[in-house]
């Protein structure tokens, strides 16, 4: 199909599985085994996180408070396209009359036992449903750091988010072989499956990066490509301040979007709380829908109002291009100060 029609067709698709983001363990192709590396930037985190309280003291995780989305799961980019996924990321066109602004928050890296007992109470506390993208080598092994993280996966599956593949070792797919390429997916996969019972039929490449082949291998796995439109490079950084202050004018630049933070970098974490209060300061309203307001929903919601309203632009450059147009216009058209 064109990508001017993939753009304005919304497609749904029903999804074998459970909701939060996996499905029972299906046919993939042979595993190719390859030596692990370590993710340097999760492990300056974990060196930097504040203390959390011990995995026996950690807050019970209450699912019933999280409302399961309903069916069906829209699936908009059955081809696996990365030039698609990032214009679904970018979320629904919003007519004059729509202030609804939405949000949807996604993790990438972990999960971590230095944070994720934080994360987990907020989430619970706002009940909101998060999209973790986990990393399979933090999965594996026997030592005290590997079962405490195995079983915060387990936790994050029971408490209803959905849960994500982003390979096993966090290498850019496109710079492997495609043996190793094929090995970071379905080891990562693997390694999920054996912590939450389930294996993740949403993936993440890291940095986003996929090439046509990759697509394809996506598709064989029955594998879906989620990316994201806002972006902050949190792991690099150290102030919450700053993080949410960026945050929070992508948010307003963009109109709302599926937020890429890094539950394995306490910054993130402080700067994460502090943006669902301020999200929550200035709630859409249902009794006035033409006035702007933030609502943070879960991804199925996020992505079935892109179904339903999808961005009337062929990719997610000419759409930027409309933005920057606009703001610009707006910036012209401002009065001066009296």
């Amino acid at each position: 199909m064109p990508a001017f029609a993939r753009a304005v067709v919304p497609l749904l698709a029903l999804s074998a599985g459970t909701w939060v983001g996996l499905r029972g363990p299906v046919a993939t192709p042979g595993l190719v085994r390859t030596p692990s590396s370590v993710h340097s930037e999760t492990d300056a985190a974990r060196k930097d996180a504040s203390p959390v309280p011990p995995l026996d003291a950690a807050p019970s995780i209450d699912s019933s408070a999280i409302a399961d989305p309903s069916p069906p799961w829209p699936e908009l980019n059955l081809q696996d396209s990365t030039e698609r996924a990032w214009l679904v990321a970018e979320g629904p066109a919003h007519p004059p009359t729509d202030g609804r602004r939405l949000v949807t928050f996604t993790f990438d890296d972990g999960p971590s036992p230095d944070t994720a007992p934080l994360v987990l109470r907020i989430l619970q506390e706002h009940e909101i449903r998060a999209a973790f993208f986990f990393i399979g080598e933090y999965l594996d092994g026997s030592d005290r750091r590997a079962v405490e993280t195995h079983e915060w996966a387990r936790r994050i599956t029971a408490a209803g988010h959905y849960v994500g593949n982003h390979t096993f070792d966090h290498r850019m797919l496109t710079g492997l072989s495609h043996a190793a390429a094929l090995a970071e997916i379905d080891r990562a996969a693997t390694s999920i499956e054996g912590a939450t019972g389930k294996r993740p039929w949403l993936f993440r490449p890291p940095y986003g990066a996929l090439d046509p082949w990759l697509e394809e291998a996506l598709r064989d796995r029955r594998l879906q490509l989620l990316l994201w439109n806002i972006d902050v490079q949190d792991m690099k950084r150290t102030d919450p301040e700053e993080i949410l202050h960026d945050l929070q004018e992508q948010l307003e630049y963009k109109q709302g979007g599926i937020v890429l933070l890094h539950d394995v970098h306490a910054p993130s974490v402080k700067a994460f709380g502090k943006l669902v209060r301020w999200l929550e300061s200035d709630k859409w309203e249902p009794t006035h829908p033409e006035r702007h307001g933030w609502d943070i929903v879960d991804l199925g919601e996020y992505l079935r109002a892109t179904a339903g309203s999808p961005q009337p632009y062929p990719s997610r450059d000419l759409l930027e291009r409309a933005r920057r147009a606009a703001s610009e216009s707006r910036e012209r058209n401002r009065p001066e100060p009296s």
